[in-house]
């Protein structure tokens, strides 16, 4: 949708036409990213069988619907006043248009359910990893940090995490796909916060 219609029409948008263009903005960026030359060799894509293929992208999905989700969980302190109501609401609705959008493109309904439960369970422990992220940092350092530096944190710990789930628990640190994931990332968070407001 381009920028300026949505900046126009934004306003008028409801939370699950927001989180419909959400999740269709993320689920291409993260399909761009999973069919990527650099990532695909940075995780030996030639070598795994089709199974292993389909869990990273699978991975790749759910790393890029869960950040969004609290990207936007995020920014809701930053709207204007009368619009943190809606956008909890495009956040409540995301999960669900993704499952929905998942059963138009013809994903069976059984793993449509696991991709729900999916995505619960990496909600729940990106937002776990970022407070014990943030705890490190604010004991490190003595002081919280601001919110630039919360961003970059919640931005490297969900990378991280997500390395960890591509390529089960094999990654070391200073892996070149940690630093590809987070400039994925970091290009959707600034494609995206854009547009909450």
């Amino acid at each position: 949708m381009n920028f300026f219609v949505r900046k126009i029409l934004g306003r008028h948008f409801s939370p699950a036409e927001w989180a419909n263009f959400l999740v269709k903005e993320t689920a291409e960026s993260a399909g761009k990213v999973f069919n990527d030359k650099l990532f695909q060799k940075q995780v030996r894509m030639q070598e795994l069988e089709e199974e292993e293929q389909n869990r990273i992208f699978n991975e790749v999905q759910a790393t890029g619907i869960t950040f969004v989700i609290l990207l936007v969980e995020n920014r809701v302190r930053y709207v204007a006043d009368g619009r943190e109501a809606h956008w909890r609401e495009v956040i409540e609705k995301i999960p669900e248009i993704f499952c929905q959008w998942l059963e138009e493109i013809g994903i069976p309904r059984e793993f449509v359910l696991t991709w729900g439960k999916l995505i619960d369970l990496r909600l729940d422990e990106y937002r776990q990893g970022i407070f014990e992220t943030a705890d490190a940092f604010e004991r490190q350092n003595g002081e919280r940090g601001d919110d630039a530096r919360m961003a970059y944190l919640r931005l490297e710990t969900v990378a991280a995490l997500s390395m960890m789930h591509i390529t089960r628990g094999k990654a070391r640190p200073g892996d070149p796909l940690q630093r590809h994931l987070m400039t994925w990332l970091g290009v959707l968070e600034s494609n995206i916060v854009k547009n909450i407001e």
